[in-house]
């Protein structure tokens, strides 16, 4: 059985935190813990403690990382014993084991920076610019998205500026043992009321990022990677052709435009669908085929769905990006939705075929841990997919 199956069974269910475990994780000092930086996935009220951001199952390939969301659900557990971490699900009799990801030693000892940037999924050096959107002042906000939530609960850096991402990025560059495990620098946020200025503005930070990669001798091993809302002047696109290797994702969120209409009120009464669409087509013009990507939300929509628009989109030269929903309680949908095993396995078999298709490309380099696109990348849903559906 691939570590990519239980990858969506644990992304279905979430996992339990087992006292085993919260006591052997509180020695490990070195592994990456859960910051309120993206969303806060911990719904069991008697969960204490800190927890991991992620974990990678255990395998002799390519890494399957995944998120650790605790929903309160004791199907899947995380526990320790003498010999480390595993996840467990009893009733199916399957075990398997686990390791942590380590945070990067410059992120642990430098406080500025780690209010700056944050390790994503192991290998992805990530910048949240703004953390703010102007959908929650108009109560418009995406229903998945919990940024203003969390974004209270914090005292990062609203808006960072080129220079911050310059030396952050250059700084983390320096250290031999980040050289090593950056492979893509990650650039996100909000998004301004202003959406020429606000793409403006992420592709400032994107230049500079670039150009700290640069310094560093490392253009063409680590890429610089934005997902942003795409300008009303589609000739503002232009300005990421200058930046080598970039990827750039315009989100749709959900194929249908019904749906997407409902789960992303801002983004459909500010700017559409269909113009979201006619975005991705230039932006594939600028960056070349398949460093353009859209983001499908598996569990928002019909497992149909969601493969008909990622079909479509590698059809269009976009790399589509399926990310398992996963649940937040600063979120409008809050715990009201959670994608089955089955709803997921479906979509992972047929995103795998897409792979086999069409050269498109994953966002994530082995770090999306909420992501399928890597793992179908390298055939791991190939086949039938196991029974570990469970009561979901």
């Amino acid at each position: 059985m691939s570590a990519a199956w239980v990858k969506l069974a644990l992304l279905s269910h979430g996992v339990a935190i087992d006292p085993s475990f919260s006591a052997w994780f509180t020695g490990q000092a070195g592994a990456v813990r859960r910051r309120n930086f993206y969303n806060s996935p911990v719904w069991d009220p008697h969960e204490i403690g800190s927890i991991p951001q992620e974990i990678r199952l255990a395998t002799h390939g390519p890494p399957v990382t995944v998120a650790v969301n605790v929903y309160g659900d004791d199907e899947w557990k995380l526990s320790a014993s003498e010999g480390g971490p595993q996840v467990d699900n009893r009733r199916l009799g399957v075990s398997w084991a686990v390791d942590l990801v380590d945070d990067l030693e410059c992120l642990r000892t430098s406080p500025a920076l780690a209010e700056t940037a944050n390790l994503y999924g192991g290998s992805a050096l990530s910048f949240f610019s703004p953390r703010a959107c102007y959908f929650f002042a108009d109560s418009t906000q995406c229903r998945f998205c919990s940024l203003a939530g969390t974004a209270a609960e914090t005292s990062y850096v609203n808006r960072l500026t080129s220079t911050q991402v310059r030396n952050a990025v250059a700084a983390v560059l320096a250290h031999p043992q980040a050289a090593d495990r950056v492979n893509q620098v990650m650039i996100v946020g909000g998004n301004e009321r202003g959406l020429d200025a606000g793409f403006a503005r992420h592709v400032s930070l994107v230049r500079a990022a670039a150009e700290a990669i640069d310094a560093a001798g490392l253009t063409g091993e680590v890429s610089v990677h934005l997902v942003t809302m795409p300008p009303r002047d589609l000739d503002l696109v232009k300005e990421l052709g200058a930046v080598p290797g970039v990827h750039c994702g315009f989100n749709l969120e959900a194929w249908d435009p019904a749906i997407f209409e409902r789960i992303a009120p801002g983004k459909a009464a500010d700017y559409g669908h269909a113009p979201i669409l006619a975005a991705l087509e230039r932006l594939v013009e600028v960056v070349g085929e398949y460093r353009a990507h859209s983001i499908l939300i598996a569990g928002l929509e019909p497992p149909s769905s969601t493969l008909d628009g990622a079909a479509a989109l590698a059809a269009m030269g976009v790399s589509p990006i399926i990310n398992a929903f996963h649940s937040d309680v600063h979120s409008a949908i809050g715990l009201k939705v959670r994608p089955s095993y089955g709803h997921l396995a479906q979509v992972a078999a047929g995103l795998s075929e897409l792979y086999e298709a069409y050269p498109i490309r994953p966002y994530w380099k082995g770090c999306g841990r909420n992501a399928l696109d890597f793992e179908a990348s390298h055939g791991m849903f190939a086949g039938e997919p196991p029974a570990l559906g469970g009561a979901r």
